[in-house]
């Protein structure tokens, strides 16, 4: 077993799940103390939550844990081959099966239902009512809609992107090999231009008021503050914080981060390789394994595997 699957922790409206070994366990939002305890997965790689129930994935396994966050009482889900990632929907839960090359819904009631997608398929969104996924290898984008369960429509985009986000009605993909941004307008479903992103772009985390872009090779993420729409910057060809004109804010870090969050204009930044977990520029956690560390409602938390001890490190202020 690898080390960063030991354990997966996220922080939810109710509090912080830690799930581990077969167990899952609410904290409260302190991080002092345990709300309720009960049974989870063998190997936890990925928590998906809404403001009232969680999906643990255990992508080694084929299981998928449906908790309700209030009581802890869940339902263990087989699944198709190797579940990576899980949205909730309008009271289903649909998850995203890349070996099987399959989105499965699970609706009220435990009822099941399977739409084919392309080939590699490795990121799931949500916007506007509907579910896009995007497949690596295939190059392809493809829209979902929840009622009737169906495939809507599907683009041509590039090929192994290294990250897939949506703001408003774009959808924004990371290129590493390229070294650019491109951009999808998701109400035509076509392409709508890409631009330069540093040398080696690999993650991206937009809010309503910043967008950044991690780039380890250069050890940095490069900020942008826009003062006009994202969309806008697109149609002209360029974006001031990726080619230096106007910015404020670009951060260089001692090691090559690959992950970057944004929460609440707060700027976090994480290295797989070392570890280290980064507020802005300064570190605040050294030794942690990817998903052993949450940044959502109450805080950052970071689970201490020395000392078998859920910490927080930041309250949400």
């Amino acid at each position: 077993m690898s080390l960063w699957m030991a354990v997966a922790i996220a922080a939810t409206t109710r509090g912080v799940l830690v799930a581990q070994n077969g167990t899952v366990t609410m904290y409260d939002r302190a991080a002092t103390k345990v709300m309720w305890s009960g049974a989870g997965v063998q190997t936890a790689t990925h928590i998906a939550t809404s403001n009232d129930q969680a999906a643990i994935i255990d992508s080694l396994n084929n299981e998928v844990r449906m908790i309700d966050l209030a009581s802890g009482r869940g339902t263990t889900i087989q699944t198709g081959e190797t579940p990576v990632d899980a949205t909730f929907l309008k009271g289903g839960l649909y998850i995203l099966e890349r070996d099987a090359r399959a989105l499965e819904k699970i609706g009220v009631g435990g009822t099941r239902a399977s739409i084919p997608l392309a080939a590699d398929p490795a990121f799931l969104r949500q916007a506007n009512g509907k579910i896009y996924v995007y497949s690596r290898a295939a190059g392809v984008l493809q829209e979902i809609t929840t009622s009737p369960f169906a495939m809507s429509r599907t683009v041509s985009i590039a090929a192994f992107a290294s990250d897939f986000e949506i703001l408003g009605g774009n959808g924004y993909l990371v290129q590493p090999r390229a070294a650019k941004i491109a951009m999808v307008s998701l109400q035509d479903m076509k392409p709508a231009g890409e631009v330069s992103a540093g040398a080696v772009p690999v993650d991206l985390a937009i809010s309503s008021s910043m967008l950044a872009v991690a780039d380890p090779s250069t050890k940095r993420i490069w900020m942008i503050e826009p003062r006009e729409s994202f969309a806008q910057a697109f149609a002209r060809g360029f974006l001031r914080g990726l080619i230096g004109l106007g910015i404020e804010g670009n951060r260089d870090f001692p090691t090559g981060i690959d992950r970057v969050i944004v929460q609440r204009s707060r700027l976090y930044a994480f290295d797989t390789s070392t570890g280290t977990l980064y507020r802005s520029s300064k570190v605040i956690a050294k030794g942690i394994t990817p998903q052993a560390f949450s940044v959502g409602p109450g805080g950052v938390y970071v689970w201490d595997d020395a000392v078998r001890r859920l910490q927080r490190l930041e309250p949400d202020e």
